[in-house]
């Protein structure tokens, strides 16, 4: 829920909105005093913030009660991600009364909490807990402290346009933060913003807003499915082809819907596509409808209600394609000029169409794209790039997989009898010699690298090993191999799964089509106003492009899935927190049960072991115990308190995860937050077991799911990596005390392919915006746009880049 508009402010551009008015007032009876100030910023310190010197003046020159009641509302709104709350914590002294707990004791208490909602207390630390927020929390040792800049008018302005004109999918955050923004602009302001609109669901959300706010119709509808998802939005349901359950609507209302319809040219395609949903809408209010007035709603109601047969374009392209690989050439050309008028799905099938063709056809379907790339938005063609990036990286892996094949099997041949026999003494011959033929296809041969000999006189080895001991270096090889694949992951309805290839495309071709892709997103990105003197930062290599934001949860500072974040390196203890309160439902409050868990990974991305409320003591973490039960708030804690010995266990990746237990998703509780800690060892045995300034990631978790996981920490490289996801739970997991099987392999997917997917990143980005339309500077102060370091004080300016260099 947003509190006000400093909320949103705060997110986007990290800074506190001062309405002009109260600048603009010449006199002022009283101002804050220099002491008020030094208390204030000592508060804003307390959580990791502190003002740049303008928003400073601006606040000595405004009305004290308003500077006070500013202030008072942007710490609030800083509060609902990086405060206690008071929420109740299982073991108040956490983490020093777990580790000096033996396991037995903190199992039992566990079972007490379950059976009686028994938690141990701690009388010592009462008074700390009645304390205030930044009283108790001194600004951590590590922190950096975020500079909250100015915003005035023209910012809320440039940050509603920008959303307004993203060229991708927006999260339901961002759609609400453009609802929220809309109430400050009168209709006709609100008729040109829309102009600027892109994509369909943020036309269809604010347009409803508006709507149901002052019963104007706002936004451009181009096409049918435009006008048919706006009032299947105002009738709270989603779009569907086979039934809507449509809401009343009066004279007035139908009117003005009609009247865009009217105006779309060619919408029997898009009708008859939604034909149920259509007659059905038509049947309950077509005697409240002047037909005559509106000719082609005329025509449209008389397809719906008559035996009149329409194909639709996409129909007959599904019908025909089918058999391209026996189409002439110029049958091919003849229907590749049909399919080019519906530019934007052409290049989204133009992989399956190539896929199913021949090699002599290939030109002709590469023609196709490169005629019609010119009228294809940007975002279309990024998923291309990043669907060619990849495939090109699946085949280089199979090369090399080929290659290590032809050396295992031409060294099978030699060694294979006397293989046989050996392992023939070590383990059963049936199940290891099964194991031999998968050993020797796909390795790495470092052995023979080095020395061939090696293998093939072991006596000249100080040290030798056995042909046994080969094959398992030989497995463990295998095995990392199959690491580097990159398996395909999809987000499908809000839920990412893994799905099977379907694309089989040559290098040489793919190379090809890479290349017309890239000079296609050049010259689309020339259309746009010319940039002059460009300066980014090596930082931006590490934030990845992203073609949709939704299913995205709310972070404090915009972030991208697949983005790098390095965390101090001086850290030595990382603490993973969730806090949340019961469900609420007709003023009744509900027991919820929210549970944090911490599951580690080795380098190739097997697993090792979770820490969670069914496995709470592990060596080098700490739990703070799960609690079942928030009707005052709760939080839950993990310490990884010893990085060093964490990492010499192997483990190379920690993955936080949340998951609803008792059957609440996360949009209905609306109340659970999370995010990591970085402490130092002394910090991490204070009394205060949330230390507000160390949160350097928080976000709130509003997904429709049951599990999410946010982030991934990179022990080896000292990196979080955003993946914000949610995963698919069996329908009984609550029943499920680990995790299952099934559930290993496929966190082991989901990591593979964020790791070592291959990105366009926003530097590559910005980098062909160079190229395009600007000229890049490598001294930020004569260029004319700068992408400064992404640190504490310059956030990603994600609304920014989404607009102007999509």
């Amino acid at each position: 829920m947003i509190k006000s508009i400093n909320s949103i402010t705060l997110r986007h551009l990290n800074g506190v909105y001062v309405q002009e008015q109260k600048l603009n007032i010449k006199k002022v009876k009283s101002t804050l005093s220099i002491a008020e100030m030094a208390t204030i910023i000592k508060k804003f310190q307390g959580y990791g913030y502190t003002f740049e010197k303008e928003l400073a003046e601006k606040l000595f020159k405004v009305n004290r009660e308003y500077a006070i009641d500013l202030c008072s509302e942007m710490l609030e709104n800083i509060e609902d991600f990086k405060s206690d709350k008071g929420y109740k914590v299982f073991y108040k002294n956490f983490p020093k009364d777990v580790m000096n707990m033996e396991e037995a004791d903190i199992y039992i208490n566990q079972i007490l909490h379950y059976w009686f909602g028994y938690v141990p207390k701690n009388e010592n630390l009462e008074d700390e807990k009645n304390k205030p927020e930044y009283e108790n929390c001194e600004p951590s040792e590590l922190v950096t402290l975020s500079h909250l800049k100015l915003v005035v008018d023209s910012d809320i302005e440039k940050l509603m346009y920008n959303l307004l004109s993203s060229n991708v999918t927006l999260s339901s955050q961002y759609l609400e933060d453009v609802c929220f923004l809309s109430n400050g602009f009168s209709g006709d302001e609100l008729e040109e913003y829309s102009k600027n609109i892109v994509m369909k669901e943020t036309l269809t959300t604010l347009s409803s807003y508006v709507w149901e706010k002052r019963k104007i119709l706002i936004g451009n509808f181009d096409t049918a499915i435009d006008i048919l998802r706006f009032i299947a939005k105002l009738s709270n349901s989603k779009l569907d082809k086979k039934y809507i359950h449509f809401a009343y609507f009066g004279r007035t209302e139908l009117n003005q819907i009609v009247k865009k319809l009217d105006k779309i040219k060619n919408s029997f395609p898009d009708i008859k596509r939604y034909k149920k949903p259509w007659h059905k809408f038509f049947k309950l209010n077509v005697k409240k409808i002047n037909l005559k007035k509106y000719p082609n709603v005329q025509k449209i109601v008389n397809m719906l209600f008559s035996k009149f047969e329409f194909e639709t374009p996409k129909g007959y392209f599904d019908r025909v394609k089918k058999n391209i690989p026996n189409m002439s050439n110029v049958d091919l050309e003849k229907f590749i000029r049909l399919y080019l008028k519906f530019s934007g799905d052409y290049t989204r099938q133009v992989l399956s169409l190539l896929n199913i063709s021949n090699e002599k056809q290939y030109h002709i379907l590469i023609n196709g794209l490169k005629k019609c790339i010119k009228d294809v938005n940007t975002r279309v063609l990024l998923q291309l790039y990043d669907r060619l990036l990849n495939l090109q990286e699946k085949n280089r892996l199979e090369e090399i997989q080929k290659l290590e094949i032809k050396k295992i099997n031409n060294l099978e041949k030699v060694k294979k009898g006397k293989i046989t026999e050996e392992l023939s003494l070590k383990k059963a011959l049936p199940e290891k010699h099964s194991k031999i033929r998968n050993v020797f296809r796909n390795l790495v041969f470092k052995e023979e690298q080095k020395n061939e000999s090696d293998l093939e006189s072991p006596k000249n080895n100080g040290v030798s090993k056995s042909k046994i001991e080969n094959l398992e270096d030989f497995e463990k090889q295998k095995i990392k191999n199959l690491q580097m694949e990159i398996p395909r992951v999809v987000n499908s309805k809000g839920i990412w799964r893994k799905i099977d290839e379907t694309i089989f495309l040559s290098d040489e071709l793919i190379k090809d089509l890479m290349e017309v892709v890239k000079d296609g997103i050049i010259q689309k990105l020339k259309e746009k106003e010319a940039l002059k003197k460009i300066f980014v930062d090596k930082s931006y290599k590490n934030i990845m492009v992203t073609t949709s934001e939704k299913d995205s949860n709310i972070s404090l500072r915009p972030m991208t899935r697949g983005s790098r974040i390095k965390f101090n390196s001086d850290a030595e203890v990382l603490r993973f927190f969730v806090g949340w309160k019961n469900f609420e439902k007709d003023g009744l409050k509900i027991r919820t049960d929210v549970d944090l868990s911490a599951i580690c990974f080795d380098s190739e991305f097997k697993f090792l072991k979770s820490i969670a409320y069914y496995n709470q003591v592990e060596e080098g973490f700490a739990f703070s115990g799960d609690i079942v039960d928030a009707p005052s708030g709760a939080l839950e804690f993990i310490d990884i308190y010893d990085l060093k010995k964490v990492k010499e266990k192997d483990i190379n990746y920690i993955l936080m995860t949340v998951r609803s237990y008792n059957g609440f998703n996360f949009k209905e509780i609306n109340s659970v937050y999370a995010g990591v800690m970085e402490l130092t060892k002394e910090e991490s045995q204070d009394k205060k077991n949330m230390y507000s300034s160390a949160i350097t990631q928080g976000f709130q978790i509003l997904s429709k799911n049951y599990t999410t996981s946010t982030i991934l920490v990179d022990l080896k490289k000292s990196e979080y990596i955003w993946i914000d996801t949610n995963l698919p739970v069996v329908e009984n997991y609550r029943n499920q005390n680990r995790l299952q099987n099934n559930e290993k392999a496929y966190l082991e997917d989901i990591l593979k392919y964020f790791v070592n997917k291959k990105y366009i990143t926003m530097y590559d980005l910005i980098e062909m915006n160079v190229k395009a339309r600007g000229t890049k500077v490598f001294d930020k102060e004569v260029a004319d746009v700068v992408f400064d370091k992404i640190d504490a004080d310059n956030p990603l300016p994600l609304t920014q880049i989404l607009t102007d260099f999509y």
